[in-house]
């Protein structure tokens, strides 16, 4: 994104391009109040007033899991095996958001425990580390938010994470679809890493 703000930058002279973090407890909030133009966000994104452009970044997926799990120690882990552990889930988030990357049953039906809801990611890992259950990420997430207490163990099985670009279907304009076409022009823009694990 950094990289397609200065290619935007480059292209509009004038054109401001700002970035800030959105809270995974509100992760729609900043958008509908006009706050942002656009929002780079994990995939599915199914709301009436809201529009979402193509996928920008793919991201294979892991699960973030105490560092003294026996899950620790393995190469990968299935989405089956998340019926041995509590998920973590995130408050507020909405409900097909959850049901996604949150699931309440395996594949094959087994029910997938929860664990207390996190309200920022700095407090999932936080969860996590204290041994409360486990979290999907993208596997990439593991560079920047690797520390002490956690493991990031690859799933064999999950379908990757996606994100792109969700706009207000009342507030798009012209800079705006602007710069959704530099992103797509800026094949680097979509090596940059994803958004923490919520959103």
């Amino acid at each position: 994104m950094v990289r397609a703000g200065d290619a935007f930058r480059a292209a509009h002279p004038g054109c401001e391009v700002h970035f800030r973090e959105i809270q995974l407890n509100d992760p729609y909030g900043p958008l509908r109040a006009g706050d942002v133009d656009l929002q780079l966000t994990e995939f599915p994104v199914d709301e009436p007033d809201l529009a979402a452009g193509p996928v920008i970044i793919s991201e294979p997926r892991a699960l973030i899991v105490p560092a003294n799990h026996p899950y620790a120690r393995r190469e990968t882990v299935s989405l089956e095996d998340l019926a041995a552990i509590p998920l973590v889930p995130i408050a507020n988030a909405p409900d097909h958001w959850l049901d996604h990357h949150y699931p309440s049953h395996t594949p094959s039906g087994r029910e997938i425990p929860r664990a207390p809801a996190a309200t920022y990611w700095q407090e999932t890992l936080t969860l996590v580390a204290g041994g409360h259950g486990a979290a999907p990420a993208a596997a990439r997430a593991e560079r920047y938010h690797g520390r002490p207490g956690v493991a990031f163990v690859p799933f064999s099985d999950a379908p990757p994470i996606q994100y792109g670009l969700i706009w207000s279907t009342t507030g798009h304009n012209a800079r705006a679809r602007s710069f959704i076409e530099t992103i797509v022009r800026t094949p680097s823009a979509r090596r940059e890493p994803p958004p923490t694990a919520g959103t």
